[in-house]
């Protein structure tokens, strides 16, 4: 096994052990999850703040996600898309979340100041201009707003929004297919 090798497995071990335990677990655990001798995690890294360091890296790495995206077919019906896009989007959300609330503060993931132009740059090749009414940044923002909230333990506690859900807001709105903005009445406002 290459060295780089080595150091991909010892961070495949130390993900999951995180996620289940925080930084709450002994180099030996991780030595014996990686299936290597303890020796090896220190020459790999120097020491276990390195191990951590480099396993909040790889976990909170855009890339993966970014390849999930390219790989959603753009000659699908814009529903599936969004639907799909949706998905990828909880999916990370839902694990972000829960990594932090292992590591209950000690890591911080790391900025990345482009992220937002790579993936909106990914939609913009998914979804033509006549698919959608608004812009592709929009969308993006608007899909990424409804995964977020989605995704978070006190905005979920009492109803776990499913994704055909987020996609039928998205789609849909809330107001019946006949309706027009016309239609809607305001509400007075009461005054204080």
């Amino acid at each position: 096994m290459s060295p780089e090798e080595r150091r991909s497995a010892i961070l495949d071990a130390a993900i999951p052990l995180l996620r289940e335990n925080g930084t709450d677990f002994s180099t030996k655990q991780l030595a014996e999850a990686a299936g290597i001798a303890e020796g090896t995690l220190f020459r790999a890294f120097g020491d276990k703040e390195a191990i951590l360091s480099a396993a909040v890296e790889r976990y909170f790495d855009p890339e993966p996600f970014r390849r999930a995206l390219r790989g959603i077919d753009p000659d699908e019906p814009t529903t599936d898309k969004i639907r799909q896009v949706l998905q990828l989007l909880s999916d990370r959300f839902a694990g972000v979340i829960g990594f932090m609330s292992a590591l209950h503060g000690v890591a911080r993931p790391p900025r990345r100041g482009t992220e937002d132009r790579e993936w909106i740059g990914i939609l913009a090749q998914l979804f033509r201009p006549d698919e959608i009414t608004i812009p592709i940044e929009t969308l993006g923002f608007y899909l990424r707003l409804l995964a977020f909230g989605a995704a978070m333990p006190p905005i979920t506690s009492e109803h776990v929004f499913t994704i055909d859900e987020l996609l039928d807001l998205v789609t849909h709105g809330v107001l019946p297919a006949a309706a027009s903005t016309s239609d809607i009445t305001p509400h007075p406002r009461k005054k204080d």
